[in-house]
């Protein structure tokens, strides 16, 4: 059986650099910085990353070009401390390689199901660039021995530090040798998938295709007690729904009050945000409805059995070609797509999902967007390294 983690071994980028290198997620950034970012011969997600429609060739070119111009520093093995900066909050974790083998054993816990076309479109990337610089993040129960370690690793000045376009500061330190792979070690034997359920899915099914003997994947892994949750929102294209007939069907079924567009996001469990054509509601699950166990209470679930499938009949949302998934980045997050039904409902706990994830079950796909979300480009490995 693997070991659970492995120091990584790959590329970082020079901190004078790693502004153009390293992409925040999408849905922080300012339109003009995606267009800078978008121009940047540096930007390892509009080059190399996934979406890029990348071969090979170009991607290795773009790694040896940035290697050789000094953008990008060879390191490991090694584990690194992490810290992501943004206004007053700091999270801190460690950054290493998961293996696979655990993934596929069931070590790695899932909590949502994947959307198949998403799976496909990731295993497609992996398959063609051989470069990948798009870390997981994997949650942890609180350690006492892990939270020492890491507060006596990151007690001296960072060994990198930089700030990204959208105003996050990343600090690196550096662990080698031996104090590597004992914290490597420290770490529980079961994790939970926080981001990146397609991109470990995907990682598992290239493994498997080309027969790779213990396969890793670079991922950042954070207390379960440093992160925090929100929702993706569905987002429901389809010209054809009867707007008058829909508003009057969820009026009859559950509580139903108008809202201004400001007042969309829900403000407690059972509560959906919902906009309708062009009318804003917030809408109430009635009790009666709601089942006790935690899994089948829980509010994308609910959204996903008493409304997504009787009202709309999205029976199987990982290939339902009317449905999108839109996170609860910004409060303009509505307007990124034009929505004929748009429900966004409120987020579930962290130790809800760790339930979930423990009892073998999966939420529908999309159901959390988890703070922190590692940047592309932190940490870049080529594939057949592996």
């Amino acid at each position: 059986m693997s070991s659970l983690l492995q120091p990584f071994t790959g590329y970082i980028p020079a901190p004078e650099f790693a502004h153009r290198v390293v992409g925040p997620p999408v849905s922080t950034l300012s339109p003009d910085q995606r267009e800078e970012a978008r121009a940047d011969p540096l930007s390892f997600r509009h080059v190399a990353g996934k979406g890029a429609g990348t071969t090979v060739k170009e991607a290795r070119e773009w790694l040896r070009t940035c290697n050789q111009n000094g953008v990008l520093k060879q390191v490991g093995p090694a584990v690194f401390i992490y810290r992501l900066t943004k206004g007053s909050n700091a999270v801190t974790g460690v950054i290493a390689e998961v293996s696979i083998t655990a993934y596929d054993s069931g070590l790695i816990k899932r909590h949502e199901t994947t959307i198949s076309r998403t799976e496909r479109k990731m295993a497609k990337y992996m398959h063609t660039t051989r470069v990948y610089g798009n870390p997981v993040a994997l949650a942890h129960r609180p350690s006492p021995s892990i939270s020492a370690t890491i507060l006596a690793g990151s007690s001296r000045h960072a060994d990198y530090s930089f700030t990204t376009t959208e105003g996050s500061t990343h600090e690196l330190w550096v662990i080698e040798g031996s104090s590597a792979i004992e914290l490597c070690s420290e770490f529980p034997g079961e994790v939970y998938i926080t981001d990146g359920h397609h991109r470990l899915a995907a990682a598992s099914n290239i493994a498997s295709r080309e027969r790779r003997m213990n396969p890793y994947l670079p991922a950042g892994l954070f207390s379960s007690d440093e992160l925090y949750v929100k929702s993706f929102a569905r987002c429901i294209v389809d010209p054809t729904i009867d707007i008058g007939a829909t508003i009057d069907r969820l009026r009859n079924d559950h509580e139903l009050e108008a809202v201004d567009d400001d007042d969309i996001r829900p403000g407690s469990r059972h509560e959906l945000g919902v906009k309708i054509g062009t009318e804003t509601f917030r809408l109430r699950i009635r009790a009666s409805v709601i089942p006790d166990d935690v899994y089948h209470s829980l509010d994308v679930k609910l959204l996903q059995d008493l409304i997504l499938e009787p009202v709309f009949g999205i029976s199987n949302p990982r290939n339902d070609g009317r449905l999108h998934f839109l996170a609860d980045q910004t409060a303009d997050g509505i307007s990124e797509i034009t929505c004929d039904a748009y429900f966004l409902p409120f987020p579930a706990s962290v130790g809800d999902v760790m339930a979930v994830a423990d009892s073998g079950r999966a939420m529908p796909p999309k159901s959390t967007l988890f703070t922190p979300k590692l940047p592309s480009g932190l940490v870049i490995r080529q594939l057949d390294d592996y």
